[in-house]
């Protein structure tokens, strides 16, 4: 989150993998994934929350979110991210907090980091429908893994499925991305109210499918997507709303 210590890492994001020359810029989202020192949590947490607030009092133009997975075996994990603004703006905003925010984060936050991530993530914007006001108090993300000269495939499968999905609503709220760096990944994020939202639904996807479509159209369509990618994880993050920016707070 600032000039000094930008190191590399990913989160909650992901790159198009085609995108038509007419089409508008992509917006892309900003993530840093820090690890605090053993010992250093409680304070690190009330660093973080300080500086965060010390961004928004000086007039921070993003929205910052703080994730803690709550699957896997790297909980000790702050993901710290903000989404989303067209590539340019990242040339103005770091200027800003460079002229604005000096030394804060390297002098209140810093000392008790351990190890830092960092990573940009395109967002695709024509295939996601996330929508105003989504309670997103967990995210799960499944990340697929796309095979060497898969993307064009991928890309048409995701357009293909999110397309039927808008068109006949589908319950879920959802977003595609696609990391920047690092391994060539594609990244779906579905918001949760609570764990009981996250219960299997009556009818899944494919049945989904298989209610608006032609069965052939529909193992054609899995099929294509199934056979872009060699393997898929998939990970649970809640919404740490204490250590977040709130841009709406009363002054």
């Amino acid at each position: 989150m600032n000039k000094v210590y930008s190191i590399l890492f990913l989160l909650l994001t992901v790159p198009a993998l085609c995108v038509a020359e007419d089409k508008p810029p992509q917006v892309i989202s900003d993530a840093w994934t820090m690890i605090p020192k053993a010992g250093h949590e409680a304070k690190f947490e009330e660093a973080l929350k300080a500086h965060l607030k010390f961004r928004h009092d000086n007039g921070d133009t993003r929205h910052w979110d703080t994730y803690r997975p709550v699957t896997g075996d790297s909980l000790n994990r702050y993901i710290v991210r903000s989404c989303c603004q067209p590539w340019a703006e990242q040339d103005s905003y770091r200027k800003w907090s460079n002229e604005t925010l000096g030394n804060h984060f390297n002098e209140n936050v810093h000392p008790h980091v351990e190890k830092y991530m960092h990573n940009f993530g395109e967002v695709d914007m024509d295939n996601s429908n996330w929508g105003e006001g989504v309670e997103a108090n967990y995210v799960g993300v499944t990340y697929w893994n796309i095979k060497p000269g898969k993307g064009g495939q991928a890309s048409d499968a995701i357009k293909q499925m999110s397309t039927l999905a808008k068109e006949n609503d589908w319950p879920r709220s959802w977003s595609w991305s696609y990391p920047v760096g690092g391994d060539h990944r594609v990244m779906l994020a579905t918001p949760f109210k609570n764990f009981a939202d996250m219960a299997p639904m009556e009818e899944n996807f494919y049945q989904f499918a298989m209610s608006h479509m032609k069965e052939k159209k529909v193992k054609e369509m899995f099929k294509n997507f199934n056979g872009s990618f060699s393997g898929s994880s998939y990970g649970i993050y809640r919404h740490d709303k204490s250590l977040s920016m709130h841009h709406d707070e009363k002054e």
